[in-house]
């Protein structure tokens, strides 16, 4: 230990093994939970009584009335009968959502939340916000103060009213009074520069009169940008129109705010403008309603881009009411697809590319003697293998897709994959475009997996066919597969991750509210695959088409640069090249494969200058080739909607 704190450099052993264990204990406190660090209900009371208000009873509200990350609040009640509302915070309050704001920090432009207060700092906070939003002639919560209670915590105590919670009424309460009453309190926000920045139903108490009041001020800004206040405006339009639907939400929004604050929120709905609980409920919505237009029809004729989109509809619904032109959506993301795909590709082009270049003169003298008909002829392999992949995401998918923006996503999916380590771009791009056209994130996942495991079997198929082929006439050639020395790893944090999820209560809700309504979708995708032939025809045709098309490349490679090697032995090359290929975690086996290729037909009796060159060759029209496409076919996909 003490050769540890005294050297200069810290060995790089220590540094792995804590951040292990600091990773290991904190999975285990999440999961497992830990003890609360708030202050008790007896601290909170003697708070109370030091502040000059005499507590006659203190009660701590259920667990399920309370908002997980916005302390602890009691109902209290004086020895004069008034009833007060004390929001408790502790430590543990703010520091919960710590990975949240570094995320937002990290992913949004001007992120605008908080910097760490104290719990004192937080509830003095409020309290200012209370006092100014009540000065602009908005209904909120009347404050009373803020003091610190013992063990570091602090509280913020307001007048308590019968209420209710607008995202607790009925649908026939939630009437358009109330919802004017709601937006004629934000609109004097707005005009006075006041951004509440969680302005969601819960967050919105309905007396039994309906009149209406704002509360929760503890992330409120002064002076706040526009993007603050557009959110605002964007994030209750969107919550409200879960409920009433997107005209009547836009239409008590127009009735409370008038057009010109209302189309302000028009560059705002979007996902990312809204906080985390907007942005899942409107996500849920949009997810019922893809499903059920799928139950409506056993078998749809999607449309790309057309999965259903509240915030879609109801910008359309705010440019129809307040005759505001279309305007694009604010550009609140730090990094996009093109900056991400930049630093991408510099790793490539640092990494991969380079060292490729020093064969660059091998592949200009062979391209010299070449035949230039049968170089030509290899152009369509590249346009021929996309088609073949458009088929298998046709076949793994009950739903009918178009054929055009599918072929043209399989292109931009191969463009991610010439720059990620095992497909993942391409998968996840998939992923996403099954997602737009309105199929359930369940069943699009399965389809990509569908895809990924027809693809694994019709290598394995047609490696086989071409060994057992080959190995009749040369059968001198042996492959030889390194074993996983990784198995047993995958195999033991296998069973621990299924301990925790099974042992733990929170694992167990996870496994309940996520992963079997997943799998029951997955599940049924493949179900309704199976009961179609032409599906199972169409994405078995694709699967075996994608590495055959590659053969017939290197062949037509190979005979145009003078190498001449029976069809079945090209083939068994290519598919032991691959495989080998497949184990290494560089994009596309960018190196290993052309190593194995050459490594094949030169074993094969192929003169390695000619073996070189048709490899060369080959990789230039099918692999580099599918760069400048697939990225031009990714930017005209993103300006459609597809993704």
């Amino acid at each position: 230990m003490l050769s540890v704190v005294g050297a200069a450099i810290v060995p790089l052993d220590a540094v792995a093994a804590l951040a292990v264990g600091g990773t290991a204990g904190s999975a285990v406190l999440l999961l497992a939970g830990a003890q609360a660090d708030r202050p008790a209900a007896q601290a909170v009371g003697d708070a109370l009584v030091v502040s000059g208000i005499p507590v006659a009873t203190l009660r701590e509200l259920p667990s399920d009335e309370q908002s997980p990350g916005e302390g602890t609040v009691y109902r209290a009640e004086t020895t004069a009968g008034s009833r007060l509302a004390v929001r408790v915070l502790g430590a543990e309050d703010h520091n919960r959502d710590l990975f949240h704001r570094l995320a937002r920090r990290t992913l949004l432009r001007h992120p605008a939340d908080a910097t760490a207060q104290s719990p004192l700092g937080a509830a003095e906070h409020e309290l200012l916000m209370l006092v100014f939003a009540a000065r602009t002639g908005a209904r909120v919560d009347e404050p009373v103060m803020a003091y610190p209670v013992a063990g570091g915590g602090a509280l913020v105590a307001t007048v308590e009213k019968d209420a209710r919670a607008l995202s607790a009424l009925t649908d026939e309460e939630m009437t358009d009074h109330i919802l004017i009453g709601v937006w004629t309190s934000v609109a004097r926000l707005q005009e006075h520069r006041l951004g509440h920045r969680a302005l969601r139903p819960e967050h919105v108490l309905v007396e039994p009169g309906g009149e209406s009041r704002l509360s929760a001020f503890a992330r409120a800004q002064l002076n706040a940008p526009p993007e603050v206040r557009g959110s605002d405006i964007a994030e209750l339009l969107a919550t409200t129109a879960v409920r009433v639907g997107p005209q009547r939400a836009t239409a008590c929004a127009l009735a409370g705010l008038g057009p010109e604050l209302l189309a302000t929120a028009l560059p705002y709905l979007q996902p990312l403008a809204l906080m985390g609980p907007a942005r899942r409920e409107v996500a849920r919505y949009d997810q019922a309603r893809a499903r059920a237009a799928r139950e409506s029809a056993r078998r749809r004729t999607l449309r790309a881009g057309g999965r259903p989109s509240l915030l879609r509809d109801l910008a359309v619904e705010v440019e129809t009411a307040t005759g505001a032109p279309s305007v694009p959506l604010a550009n609140l993301a730090r990094f996009t697809w093109k900056s991400a795909l930049g630093l991408v590709g510099a790793f490539l082009v640092l990494h991969l590319v380079l060292p490729q270049l020093a064969n660059a003169p091998a592949a200009v003298d062979a391209l010299r003697d070449a035949n230039w008909w049968w170089v030509l002829a290899v152009l369509p392999v590249t346009f021929v293998s996309q088609a073949f992949s458009t088929c298998l995401q046709l076949g793994t998918i009950p739903d009918r897709l178009p054929f055009g923006p599918t072929y043209e996503v399989q292109f931009a999916s191969s463009f991610l994959n010439r720059i990620t380590p095992s497909n993942v771009g391409g998968m996840a791009l998939n992923l996403r475009y099954l997602q737009k056209t309105g199929i359930e994130t369940g069943a699009a996942t399965a389809s990509v997996g569908l895809q990924s495991l027809a693809g694994a079997i019709s290598n394995a198929v047609v490696a086989a066919v071409f060994f057992a082929w080959a190995g009749r006439r040369h059968a001198g050639v042996h492959l030889d597969l390194p074993p996983s020395r990784y198995l047993l790893w995958a195999i033991a944090l296998t069973l621990a991750a299924g301990g925790l999820l099974v042992l733990t209560p929170p694992g167990r809700r996870f496994l309940h509210d996520k992963v079997w309504p997943f799998l029951r979708a997955a599940g049924s995708t493949v179900a309704e695959i199976a009961t179609e032939p032409a599906k199972i025809v169409v994405g078995v045709i694709g699967a075996l088409g994608l590495p055959l098309i590659q053969i017939v490349g290197l062949a037509m490679s190979l005979h145009a640069l003078g190498g001449h090697l029976p069809f079945i032995q090209v083939g068994a090359a290519y598919m032991a090249a691959r495989l080998i290929a497949n184990a290494a975690p560089v994009p596309g086996g960018l190196g290993a494969l052309e190593a194995g290729l050459i490594a094949g037909l030169t074993t094969l009796g192929v003169a390695a200058g000619a073996a070189t060159s048709a490899v060369l060759v080959y990789r230039l029209l099918t692999f580099w080739l599918n760069v400048p496409l697939g990225a031009l076919a990714l930017s005209v996909v993103r300006r459609r909607g597809y993704v």
